[in-house]
């Protein structure tokens, strides 16, 4: 029997946290199961699913990264995980998943109005980056539709929504945005 959970690792970056941490993990016999990790201004930040032996302890795992050099400064977050409604995983079904881009003048709010009028339409945000480049605000949503949701419909309510805030909105199925964006 396995032992699951979600680590969040943050720090100033520097050349082999991604080693340092999964080295802590396979000192404990650790196997990683998702991981997603990116650098913003400087910063490292990682967040990962791992299983270990049955009997590892959340404590044991945050004193095995936190002995390691180099990590003793980082912020470490550490939790069980459940899986107690069997959810899969959140790219398994992809009829569903669509590509929001928008795009406009850096405003304070823009990234709320947007989550707060797909709340609205429950619709899941399953990934988002985003970007101030000089100026211009660019955001990139990987969402999950709702089973029957008009999404041509969709689109227009967005554009309307959006428009007053000065955002450009797109929405593309995830596999036309795919094969549209490869070279």
């Amino acid at each position: 029997m396995s032992k699951p959970y979600m680590i969040s690792v943050m720090s100033h970056d520097r050349v082999g946290i991604i080693a340092d941490v999964t080295g802590a993990i396979k000192s404990l016999h650790g196997n990683l199961e998702d991981l997603s990790q990116t650098v913003m201004k400087g910063y490292f930040t990682m967040l990962l699913l791992a299983t270990f032996p049955d009997g590892t302890e959340e404590e044991a795992l945050r004193k095995a990264l936190h002995a390691v050099k180099g990590l003793s400064s980082f912020e470490i977050g550490v939790l069980p995980y459940e899986n107690t409604d069997n959810a899969p995983d959140d790219h398994e079904d992809s009829s569903n998943l669509y590509v929001l881009t928008a795009t406009g003048p850096d405003d304070v709010g823009l990234v709320a109005a947007l989550s707060s009028y797909l709340k609205l339409k429950q619709i899941n945000i399953i990934d988002l980056a985003s970007k101030n480049d000089q100026g211009n605000y660019i955001m990139m949503f990987l969402v999950k539709l709702p089973d029957g949701t008009n999404v041509a419909k969709l689109k227009k309510g967005l554009q309307i929504a959006m428009e007053e805030y000065g955002l450009t909105v797109e929405l593309r199925h995830q596999a036309i945005f795919s094969k549209t964006n490869e070279i």
